[in-house]
């Protein structure tokens, strides 16, 4: 049996050799093709689904913005988002002795402080220290000035601290003039990013009329 000249095959196996490279080839670049494919699918997917995230927060933040709106602006209106007003806050004081029917008090205010932050929440609230002085006839008249503070508030404002003592000796048997005097620390909150303009505040320590 006579074999073929190699020769003559040759050829035939180099473009057998070439057409099994370019399949090789081929199947590469499509399998390459593919997983490209499915990145690209996926980072799509990916954005999808964060743009729906997105769209859900937006709504929950709307709705929320929606519910509390009313309230937001109740706080605004009241002096406790937004810079201090530390004028309407001395105003107040001075209304609430008039109210009560007392003999007038000094006042004395600290720079803003950032507020503890398990008080803040997270929140930029701050806090204000208003010292007040005033004389009283009686103890009760303390409580009555407090209330009508209350009252009068355009803000939101705890009492930390309040210390009476014995006014000079020179009052006694004066009638109906003061016994006692009154010094009460209130710390005025606000929630602001910054805090007023020193020279927008009045000067502390005036006497109230």
């Amino acid at each position: 049996m006579k074999r073929p000249p190699v020769p003559a095959l040759k050829l035939p196996l180099l473009l057998l050799l070439a057409v099994l490279l370019l399949a090789i080839v081929g199947i590469a670049w499509t399998q390459a093709q593919s997983r490209q494919a499915e990145s690209a699918l996926l980072q799509q997917q990916s954005a999808l689904n964060a743009a729906r995230q997105q769209l859900d927060h937006s709504r929950q933040q709307e709705r929320l913005i929606a519910t509390h709106l009313t309230a937001y602006q109740a706080l605004v209106e009241r002096g406790f988002v937004g810079t201090e007003d530390r004028l309407a806050w001395i105003e107040a004081a001075q209304h609430a002795n008039r109210d009560a029917g007392l003999y007038g008090l000094d006042y004395r205010l600290t720079p803003r402080t950032a507020s503890p932050a398990a008080l803040a929440q997270g929140l930029p609230l701050g806090q204000t220290v208003m010292t007040l002085t005033l004389p009283l006839l009686l103890e009760t008249d303390l409580s009555r000035f407090l209330d009508a503070l209350k009252a009068r508030a355009p803000g939101v404002f705890r009492v930390q601290g309040c210390r009476l003592s014995r006014i000079n000796e020179a009052y006694a048997g004066a009638g109906r003039a003061p016994q006692l005097s009154a010094e009460c620390d209130l710390l005025w909150f606000t929630v602001a990013e910054k805090t007023a303009p020193a020279n927008a505040n009045p000067p502390d320590g005036n006497p109230a009329p």
